[in-house]
């Protein structure tokens, strides 16, 4: 059972402004009606009180007496609000995992359970600002997270993604895994990890139990940020502590991270320095007789590791090298980032030279001879060949260090802005207050206006685009698209207009320019590049998903224009080139397909709209995408048609459980959210629910107004429904206005003869038609009716309704001016 935990933060917060004296009677005033809300804030306030007392114990010794608590595990059949208990699946330091069934959403989910030495208080402070960023990592090896709610005792637990895998070391072993075949699998691993530090996030516990390998074999990160989450804040204690959080997996954890320092992307090299230590041979790093948390402790900040090649002889060289230099005890002396650490194994694994030993030239010579050893066949052809790969791999060397220095200097700018928020590194934090992201990514742009990078425009190019997409995805449009632009121009002085990597930074840029409405300049620049892009897929050097993007953008603005022919070839195009998407990224032929449904209808092909739109709602349920947004939008696209063709049960459901979809993994002002209402709420008005109606509508229109403003497309609809209930219920005067402010809306932006012009002024003529002014209504139905005809047909169910409101027209009408009746 769940309880309204906004609702008690907010008291909680309330309270604690208060002077101490005054809080019990603040507290009583607050929930003078709810004694289960005033318990709540006040075990809030004790676990607040007890965060002091926290901090000032030894880590290790907090460590212990955490791990010793024994919680009662809560029984299968145990009901949490949506969520029924199955199993336990495991439990550690921080508390215990659970499968539960999702009955609203038909799947299983894990739930995390926190103990009740974490202090409930601290992660409900931090969960507006840090659980929207971890719930928006979209990667296909990363295990979602979906949110956080709290029992009625107020026990915080987090709802995430439930992987059935194996353990990651159970699943090479299990499979018998060549050293080839692990590094490949780890290198997966460290792309979902570099994916995580591009948006600002560190998993701070990466351990083979995090990490579980599907039956497909591929790899899915569990518990990625969740660490940070329950990290109490900062303080002004003399010295840094250790917290339970920085120190749940003494054996994974890196030095920094074991002294309690301010843990940055460099921890996570060093904890995947261990994981495939482990991997490759069986052991840990380091030697020890007893496995106390204190002795791991002291070997991790004081013991050099062994050499893998101790345990395994197949190791020694470069694989040596590799991990010893992931494991260094100095975070600057590390692979600077992931990605630097998985490029050097993909380089060991290519046979050529890693940057992890010295770059000598009888060292590259060998290479160069194990790559070639086939082809040396007599000494002068040996002379000939290692003089050509030399300069070959001298070359590829000078090409090598360019990108490597531009990596390092990206996140070594990265890691800079990171240790922003370190109060130990950085004074002006000292005062205890929290940097939130906006703040960090305010202080790179700062960084960057005077002058950072200003000799290195290609560093500088990648950073724009780095901070505007942060930017945008906080939702602030526009910053991001400032340095989406600066990221573009960056772009263009340095490789030309034509270069592939121009013409994938201006398609960014014309995306965003459409995501923030700018629906003229996203057309124009979007026409502009589209041929680059196709030609750039031909040649391989853009991908499929990227190219899909541009045209499903494209079309979909060409729909709102007026112009669905042009809109469903682009579709069509799209789905033509089904075959060659990732798996991670079939989820767009669900949409794609969707919104083609919507566009075949747009041209009063509506029975194979509807079609189109089942056979989407199928083909995602096949491929087991039911938890996925794109589900729920097909879900809306479908229910909408379903409501049209009037079958409201079946409309109903699919557009309550897209709407359940969307409200936990969406934000609340999401435009598919807002349309799953609006459709709802022509549902509700055409079946005479006006009450219900009113309800959905009145929150569409907010979440549009919010998100992207009256050019939406959908808006002036939803302005229709919101009048034609105003009629329906005695305010007629009220509903004519907001009606005409919707035709006005259509007819500004369409050509007249659009059937959206048509169904606009159909509604108004209804509206006249309620109040008695039969000559105004007149021609307004009778042209919408013949629009209708003409582009939709008269079987559409949009056409029939404009039927239904001329006949009535006439039945009111006692004396019919026009003489109209004849033209039905």
């Amino acid at each position: 059972m769940s309880i309204h935990w906004e609702r008690v933060e907010e008291i909680f917060h309330a309270t604690l402004e208060r002077p101490d004296k005054a809080r019990a009677a603040f507290l009583r005033e607050a929930c003078s009606q709810d004694g289960a809300l005033a318990n709540q804030v006040a075990d809030m306030l004790r676990a607040h009180a007890a965060v002091g007392d926290f901090l000032e114990q030894p880590a290790l010794e907090l460590h212990a007496e955490t791990l010793a608590e024994e919680d009662d595990a809560l029984p299968a059949g145990t009901s949490l609000g949506v969520y029924r208990i199955v199993s336990l699946l495991g439990a550690g330091g921080m508390g215990k995992v659970y499968l539960a069934d999702d009955a609203e959403l038909g799947r299983q989910v894990a739930l995390k359970f926190v103990r009740h030495g974490f202090g409930r208080a601290g992660i409900a402070r931090q969960l507006r600002q840090e659980a929207r960023i971890l719930a928006s990592l979209n990667d296909p090896h990363i295990a979602r997270l979906y949110g956080v709610a709290a029992t009625v005792e107020g026990i915080p637990y987090f709802i995430m993604e439930y992987v059935d895998g194996e353990r990651l070391d159970q699943y090479c072993r299990n499979r018998r895994l060549t050293t080839n075949e692990r590094l490949e699998l780890f290198r997966k691993v460290c792309a979902a990890v570099s994916y995580a530090h591009r948006h600002l996030v560190i998993h701070r516990d990466l351990k083979p139990a995090n990490i579980r390998v599907t039956q497909d074999g591929e790899p899915k990160l569990l518990d990625f940020g969740i660490a940070k989450l329950l990290d109490v804040e900062p303080t002004q204690t003399s010295a840094p502590t250790m917290t339970l959080a920085g120190m749940m997996t003494p054996d994974y954890a890196s030095p920094e991270q074991v002294r309690g320092e301010t843990m940055t992307t460099a921890s996570d090299v060093y904890s995947l320095g261990v994981l495939l230590y482990e991997l490759l041979t069986g052991e840990r790093p380091y030697r020890r007789i007893t496995r106390t948390p204190h002795e791991i402790a002291q070997a991790v900040s004081q013991e050099e590791p062994s050499p893998p090649s101790l345990h395994r002889r197949e190791l020694v060289g470069d694989l040596d090298n590799i991990l010893l230099m992931a494991l260094r005890k100095e975070p600057e002396r590390r692979y600077l980032s992931v990605g630097q650490f998985s490029e050097d194994i993909r380089r060991y694994l290519a046979g050529l030279p890693v940057i992890a030993r010295g770059d000598t030239w009888s060292y590259r010579s060998a290479k160069f001879l194990r790559r070639h050893r086939v082809a040396v066949t007599a000494a002068a052809l040996v002379l000939l060949t290692l003089l050509g790969g030399i300069i070959a791999t001298s070359w590829e060397e000078r090409a090598a260090r360019r990108e490597k220095a531009k990596a390092e200097h990206i996140n070594a700018f990265l890691e800079e802005i990171l240790n922003y928020a370190n109060p130990y590194l950085n004074p002006s934090r000292r005062n205890g207050s929290v940097p939130t992201t906006s703040d960090v990514l305010d202080e790179a742009t700062k960084r960057l206006d005077d002058g950072a990078f200003a000799d290195e425009p290609g560093v500088r190019a990648e950073l724009e685009r780095i901070i505007g997409m942060s930017y945008y995805s906080q939702g602030n449009r526009q910053l991001g698209a400032q340095h989406i632009r600066n990221f573009v121009q960056l772009q263009g002085n340095s490789y030309g207009p034509d270069d592939p990597r121009t013409v994938l930074a201006s398609a960014t840029q014309a995306m965003l320019l459409f995501a923030n409405g700018d629906i003229a300049a996203a057309e124009k620049l979007y026409r502009r590049v589209l041929p680059a892009l196709r030609s750039e897929h031909r040649r391989g050097e853009i991908t499929t998903d990227t190219l899909s993007e541009a045209l499903c953008d494209l079309a979909y603005i060409r729909r709102t224009q007026g112009d669905s022919r042009e809109a469903e070839s682009f579709f069509r195009e799209v789905l033509t080139l089904g075959p060659e998407f990732r798996p991670q990224s079939r989820y767009l032929l669900g949409m794609t397909q969707s919104t083609l449904a919507s566009t075949l209808a747009d041209e009063g092909k509506f029975a194979e709209a509807l079609q189109t739109a089942r056979q989407a709602v199928a083909m995602e349920r096949a491929e087991g995408e039911t938890g996925m947004p794109a589900y729920g939008f097909s879900l809306t696209i479908l229910g909408g048609f379903l409501v049209d063709q009037g079958d409201f049960a079946a409309g109903d459901k699919a557009l309550k459980e897209g709407e359940a979809i969307f409200r936990k993994l969406l934000s609340p002002t999401h435009l598919w959210l807002g349309d799953n209402l609006r459709n709802q709420a022509i549902s509700y008005y055409q079946q005479g629910r006006f009450a219900e109606a009113q309800t959905k509508d009145a929150e569409a229109l907010r979440i549009y107004l919010e998100s992207f403003g009256p050019k939406y497309d959908n808006y002036p609809t939803a302005l229709l429904t919101k009048g034609l209930i105003l009629n329906k219920t005695g305010q007629s005067s009220q509903g004519e206005a907001i009606l005409r402010s919707a035709v006005k809306m259509r007819t500004e932006s369409l050509p007249k003869d659009h059937f959206w012009v048509a169904i606009a002024n159909d509604a108004l003529g209804e509206c006249l038609t309620t109040e008695g002014r039969f000559a105004e209504a007149d021609p307004l139905l009778t042209r919408s009716y013949e629009t209708l005809c003409r582009s939709l047909g008269p079987q559409d169910p949009r056409t029939k309704e404009a039927a239904r409101r001329l006949a009535l027209l006439y039945e009111r009408w006692p004396e019919p001016e026009s003489g109209g009746k004849s033209r039905l």
